[in-house]
């Protein structure tokens, strides 16, 4: 693996846990499966998802009847990773620009994924929505799925996913985007729905807020969302209303295994996000509240600070920036902005973002002044630990990983589309 000199320092003490990843995989096949093609993939976690067959936390999430037949996406870091990782997906990705995709070289398919790039929509982007160029991209979702209902294999459904900033983003008309998706595949001959959903009800140490908008087959009828939380009640994930305790932080990176890839490596701050970080200081519990989530002892036993949190407004005034000191003497002008969150080991983690910069999402480790490794922020994100994150900058790494759909998630709603269609 080709990959940049890192100075890596700082880090925690890895638990001495191995595993056998091969053998907790299952190698048998399904026999009757549905096509599936991917747009936008990403390093893989949406297709991963569908994929199913991987362990995460020592939980082992069932082979699902999808296979890729197709997956495209434009970025070549995420082609890296995603090609890395062949293993899980028995398939290779497509690195080209949607636009020069001719339809017709597309394989039939029964369910469409598409991720459309979420940075138009995004509360850490620019939010120019249909006026990015890559703001429109879901009519190429669109196009190929015309073409595909036109054929003589007309598809079972599609999955479209993206950030909650799309629900307010407008057409020119001010039909907002999930409005125009309904309208358009509606006339394609689908029920399409859409739902704000939040990972961490999902199995997903993460706070991560996603707009899921589903397409059925209309002979199917419209997709049911309650199916979901069927799915964690059956295989009793864990969820913030009943058993969030594997969601915790603590819980998420405890137990990361010294043989888990780039589970070292981090990516270092510059000088002067470290020189917040450090005038932050760390979350009050550290390395012994951390080996007591490695032991699996009950919250209510470690620490009445467990979940005490920190960002920006922990520091002194006196060591803040003129910029910060501005924002901390008028916090209603500027609507109390809380950056730098440093995350604690009994809290679930906020969203980590593709650019992973300290000062918009929780990527500081707890108790270390650094960022997390690339193993923990995928631990995060729900990743197995045996799915190999290469890079050639490490900055990509943590944009492939900040830009996926966490996998846990993916095969909820993998298992729930299953349901639907075989009417379970």
């Amino acid at each position: 693996m080709y990959k940049e000199n890192t100075d890596i320092n700082n880090f925690i003490e890895e638990p001495q846990i191995s595993l056998d990843f091969e053998a907790k995989r299952d190698v048998q096949p399904i026999q009757e499966t549905y096509k599936v093609v991917s747009l936008f993939s990403g390093c893989g976690g949406l297709d991963l998802g569908f994929c199913g067959n991987f362990v995460f936390k020592e939980r082992y999430y069932n082979k699902n009847k999808f296979e890729i037949v197709f997956s495209n996406d434009i970025d070549p870091a995420a082609e890296y990773v995603y090609n890395s990782n062949y293993e899980f997906f028995n398939h290779k990705l497509s690195c080209n620009d949607i636009k020069n995709i001719d339809v017709n070289l597309i394989p039939q398919f029964d369910v469409l994924l598409a991720g459309f790039p979420c940075q138009p929509f995004s509360n850490a982007g620019l939010r120019k929505g249909i006026n990015d160029e890559r703001g429109s991209l879901f009519e190429e979702c669109e196009k190929i799925l015309l073409h595909a209902v036109q054929s003589d294999h007309k598809p079972k459904a599609f999955i479209f996913e993206n950030v909650k900033g799309i629900m307010s983003s407008k057409m020119a008309d001010g039909t907002s985007i999930p409005d125009e998706i309904v309208k358009r595949t509606e006339k394609l001959g689908f029920k399409t729905s859409y739902k704000l959903l939040k990972t961490s009800n999902y199995g997903v140490p993460s706070n991560r807020h996603r707009l899921i908008i589903v397409g059925i087959r209309e002979d199917f009828g419209y997709f049911d969302y309650n199916l979901l939380d069927n799915i964690v009640a059956n295989y009793n994930l864990p969820n913030e209303t009943s058993n969030p305790y594997e969601l915790y932080l603590g819980s998420a990176i405890c137990d990361i295994p010294i043989n888990a890839p780039q589970s070292n490596d981090y990516w270092k701050y510059s000088p002067g996000g470290q020189y917040m970080v450090d005038k932050i200081g760390p979350c009050i519990d550290g390395k012994d509240a951390l080996e007591k989530f490695k032991a699996k002892t009950p919250l209510s036993k470690i620490s009445p600070t467990i979940s005490k949190g920190k960002s920006w407004k922990s520091m002194n005034p006196d060591d803040m920036s003129e910029r910060f000191r501005k924002i901390w003497d008028n916090p209603k002008k500027y609507h109390a902005p809380n950056f730098y969150r440093r995350f604690a080991l009994g809290e679930i983690n906020g969203t980590i973002t593709a650019s992973a910069q300290p000062e918009n999402c929780g990527i500081t480790h707890p108790f270390e002044n650094r960022r997390f490794t690339i193993r923990e922020i995928a631990r995060i994100q729900s990743f197995p630990d045996d799915f190999q994150f290469p890079y050639k900058s490490i900055a990509h790494a943590y944009k492939v990983i900040g830009n996926a759909v966490p996998p846990v998630f993916a095969w909820v709603i993998a298992q729930a589309l299953t349901k639907h269609l075989e009417n379970e």
